[in-house]
C-alpha cells in the first residue's frame, strides 16, 4: 500500500509537470519573437509622444544613438530635425492629441528589437478652424538601448492643406 502512494505521488508529479497551461502557445516554425507591452522601451516611446503633444521634447534626444536616422513618410532626416519639424507644427494646430495609443516592444529571435506605436494624431487648424486627423505609425529600430532608426508614416495630406500662412 506504502508503494502504491509513492508510485501515485510521483505519477502525478510527473503529469503535472508535463502539463502546459491554458495561456501557453506552442510556437510555430512561422513565429519569430515576442511581444512586450509596459516594458521600459515601450514607456519611453509612450514618453516621447507625450512630450510632442505637451510641446516640449526636451531630453528627448537622449533615447537616439549618435548617428541616429529618421525617416518621416519617407524622407530622411535626423532625430533632431524630426522633433524641430514635429514641434513647428504647434505653430499652426492647437488641441494636438494622440488618441487610442497602442504600444510595445517587439523583441525578435534574432536579437533585433523594435517599439512599434500606433494612434491617430487630431489637431485644430489654427487658420481654418477645421479638426484634422489622420492615423500614425511608429517604429524605433534599438541597439544597445538606443534607438538607432525611427519611422515615421501618416497621412500629411489634411495637415499641409489646413496649415495656412501665420
Amino acid at each position: 500500500m506504502k508503494n502504491f502512494f509513492l508510485i501515485l505521488t510521483v505519477s502525478m508529479f510527473m503529469i503535472s509537470c508535463t502539463q502546459v497551461s491554458d495561456n501557453h502557445i506552442e510556437k510555430t516554425e512561422n513565429h519569430f519573437g515576442t511581444i512586450e507591452v509596459g516594458d521600459a522601451k515601450s514607456l519611453a516611446m509612450d514618453a516621447f509622444n507625450d512630450a510632442y503633444v505637451a510641446n516640449d521634447m526636451s531630453g528627448q534626444e537622449e533615447l537616439f544613438a549618435e548617428n541616429a536616422v529618421a525617416n518621416v513618410n519617407g524622407q530622411e532626416t535626423t532625430p533632431a530635425a524630426m522633433m524641430e519639424g514635429f514641434l513647428q507644427g504647434h505653430n499652426f494646430y492647437s488641441d494636438i492629441q494622440n488618441s487610442e495609443r497602442a504600444t510595445g516592444t517587439f523583441v525578435l529571435d534574432n536579437g533585433e528589437i523594435y517599439t512599434n506605436t500606433w494612434f491617430d494624431w487630431t489637431g485644430t487648424s489654427n487658420a481654418t478652424g477645421k479638426t484634422v486627423s489622420s492615423p500614425v505609425q511608429a517604429s524605433f529600430k534599438w541597439e544597445n538601448d538606443k534607438v538607432v532608426e525611427v519611422n515615421f508614416i501618416y497621412n500629411s495630406h489634411d495637415y499641409i492643406m489646413n496649415m495656412g500662412a501665420e
